[in-house]
């Protein structure tokens, strides 16, 4: 992809447009009034065009190597608690559908991860001051803006040129891909799983000139039988500009979840500020691989000035246990369909949702919305563990209502919702954030009583997404010490005021992070991170006597990670990690029963990018823990739309090869080879899962079309 600079006089008699080092650059001085006035004679024969051919070359690689660290450490901490972050589907969403500067509102603008409150501000601000971009390198000029930031959004956005005389778009894109275990897993073998060993993926979406899209979406898991065994598909168009339609398979985020959202939601990470707080985009189509969140209906969007309504109404077919007497004990959200038993559980249940939404802004800013659905199964749900599930939902009925709010006041951000379902239980979430130049913060209170029930909402947490039986206080330190030096740190404050599944009593914790990140010029940077986290669990044990005991225990593992990060040339990156574990349980009741369990990790990983079009990931991890408890995650580049972090676990090694490659602009081919080793094991995973011997290996290869 090329990179163009903006070197030319807009509405004044002169603009210089600074390097990435801060300094401005020398392609114009004083009295040029722009690029096409700029005197290209013998006698300045290092001039503009050479300006520009030097930068072009030395800055593109470093920018387009730049913006891949800073998603990579965004993506990272996100994947921790969730197989596909929601994060990542909004970097993939925009890079397919980067906004417009010219045309963005404020709430298009805070979807960009990494722009503060200040900067989205600075930007309408300096678009009503001087006119339209007249290109992303402009956004340079707008008060504020540093390098990482621009780097960052830069393939997130997009200037329009003239759009009277745009020519209509067509847009189509086609993902498909393929992965398979080399070794398999011993349930193939013994027939407990009755088809082939592929998962495949097969994705279509299009979109017509803006006013029309939609997508389709095939899936079929490892060990099942039929290629559809997940289908979904949605059609969406823009009637006007004040109403949408959409049917098919969508989901909704409305607020901050409590009453809708989506199957992935933010968690706590390294990034302290941006998660705390959700960005909804109302109403969107369903094209992700969880079998259980989409609704199946249709939509309307109504958008009128200040005032934004949408109506939806979905019947859904969910997979469920079967019990006795038409019952259901509880719903099966696996998506597995690889054997009879699974294959009995597939759309046991249908649900009905109806619901609406209304929300008005003010004109001092202030967004006020309330939002409420109905739902109905045709089957009675009936958990019957009414010790462990006491609160769970129950019956075939369930309405939730919620009132959120959100009010910019130019550097301060306040924003909550609260919601109540039908039993009487009820779900608050309250923050702010503020933005001071150089120093973020953020405060956030969470207060999800033990019996609010909603199947459909997804609220920030420590037991992300479950948007129950949690109380907490939560921190965050965002501070820039220096153009070089950036401290990130948060502190979280939770408790479960009642039991849950694997907790018998009520329970708190603690939880924190710090993170220094150390630039020495634009290739080298250093990152140093700790986290302690306390919290209480049982474990069952059998004492001296050979009797089962249940022990209460007070847990707590701390990490630290050095992480060296090195760009050799535009080309050629390193990376260096070493991460240490350490994992304390201790007996409140018996205080013989203590673990004290370490783990280490340490990885070096290479990216090669010898041709524009050609890219080479590799990395070789070493691994070496006591236990689950001391196991360390680390996040991997994977084939693109996929999200992988694994909990690396006992003793051995791990390498993969990436490769990615485009051999035309409309095509990328991408394949991806692991082998994970373990000598302390003499086979690999449990059940139907388990692999004969101490190696898995594993091959994905995806082909992606783009018109």
């Amino acid at each position: 992809m090329s990179h163009k600079f903006y070197l030319a006089e807009r509405k004044q008699a002169f603009r210089v447009i600074p390097t990435w080092d801060g300094r401005e650059s020398a392609c114009l001085k004083p009295g040029d009034s722009g690029i096409k006035h700029y005197r290209n004679d013998g006698a300045h024969s290092f001039s503009f065009n050479h300006c520009l051919i030097v930068l072009l070359i030395l800055l593109t690689p470093l920018l387009v190597f730049g913006q891949e660290r800073q998603l990579e450490t965004l993506l990272e901490d996100q994947a921790e608690s969730s197989e596909q972050s929601e994060l990542y589907e909004i970097i993939l969403n925009l890079k397919e559908n980067p906004i417009d500067l010219n045309t963005a509102t404020r709430e298009q603008l805070e979807i960009l991860p990494g722009l503060s409150p200040s900067l989205r501000h600075a930007i309408i601000e300096y678009r009503d001051k001087h006119g339209s971009f007249d290109s992303i390198e402009e956004l340079q000029l707008v008060p504020g803006m540093d390098s990482e930031t621009f780097t960052l959004i830069r393939e997130l956005v997009f200037v329009s040129r003239d759009r009277v005389r745009q020519v209509p778009r067509i847009g189509f894109n086609s993902r498909t891909r393929v992965l398979d275990r080399i070794d398999r897993p011993r349930g193939f073998q013994d027939g407990t799983y009755e088809s082939s060993p592929q998962k495949l993926y097969q994705r279509l979406e299009f979109d017509i000139a803006n006013r029309v899209h939609g997508g389709v979406l095939l899936e079929k898991d490892s060990g099942e039988s039929r290629l559809d065994d997940l289908r979904m598909f949605y059609l969406a168009s823009n009637l006007t500009e004040q109403l949408s339609v959409l049917v098919g398979n969508y989901h909704l985020e409305i607020g901050q979840g409590l009453v809708l959202w989506g199957p992935y939601g933010f968690s706590k990470s390294a990034n302290p500020i941006y998660p705390i707080r959700k960005r909804a985009r109302g109403v969107r189509g369903y094209t992700t691989v969880d079998e259980n969140a989409a609704f199946f209906g249709g939509s309307v969007s109504f958008n009128w000035g200040p005032l934004q309504a949408i109506a939806f109404a979905s019947k859904s077919d969910l997979d469920a246990t079967p019990a006795s007497d038409g019952e259901v004990s509880g719903l099966f959200t696996t998506g597995f369909h690889r054997n009879e038993n699974e294959g009995n559980k597939k759309d046991v249940v249908s649900e009905s949702v109806f619901g609406s939404r209304v929300r008005y802004t003010t004109s001092i800013g202030l967004s006020l919305g309330a939002t409420t659905y109905r739902s109905t199964f045709d089957k009675i749900i009936n958990d019957p563990d009414l010790e462990r599930d006491r609160f769970e939902f129950r019956g075939n009925e369930n309405y939730v209502v919620g009132l959120d709010w959100d009010w910019p006041i130019r550097n301060v951000i306040l924003f909550g919702e609260i919601a109540r379902s039908k039993n009487g239980g009820q779900a608050l979430i309250a923050g702010s954030q503020l933005d001071f130049d150089s120093v973020q913060l953020a405060f956030l209170y969470r207060d999800y009583q033990k019996d609010f029930q909603n199947l459909h909402g997804f609220g920030f947490g420590e037991s992300n997404g479950t948007t129950q039986n949690e109380r907490g206080y939560y921190t965050g330190l965002d501070y820039r010490i220096t153009r070089s030096t950036r401290l990130k740190a948060y502190f979280d404050i939770f408790a479960k005021p009642w039991r849950s599944f694997f907790q018998p009593l009520p329970v708190e914790g603690r939880d924190f992070l710090a993170q220094l990140e150390q630039k020495f010029g634009r290739s080298i940077q250093l990152t140093l991170r700790f986290r302690d986290k306390f919290d209480f669990e049982t474990e069952d044990f059998r004492d001296a006597l050979n009797r089962e005991k249940r022990e209460f225990l007070e847990k707590r593992k701390s990490q630290w990670r050095f992480q060296f990060d090195y760009r050799v040339s535009p080309q050629f990156r390193l990376r260096s990690r070493i991460e240490y574990a350490r994992f304390k349980q201790t007996g409140l009741t018996n205080l013989d029963v203590e673990t004290k369990d370490d783990g280490i990790l340490m990885y070096q990983e290479i990216r090669y990018q010898p041709k524009p079009n050609l890219q080479v990931t590799g990395r070789i991890t070493f691994f070496d823990t006591d236990s689950f408890g001391s196991s360390i995650f680390q996040y991997e580049h994977d084939l693109p739309g996929m999200v992988t972090n694994r909990a690396m676990f006992g003793r051995g090694n791990r390498w993969y090869v990436l490769l990615k490659y485009e051999p035309f602009t409309v095509t990328e081919f991408s394949l991806k080879y692991s082998e994970t080793f373990r000598d302390d094991v003499e086979v690999i995973g449990t059940g139907p899962n388990q692999i004969e011997g101490n190696l898995d290996r594993r091959i994905g290869v995806q082909l992606e079309m783009q018109f």
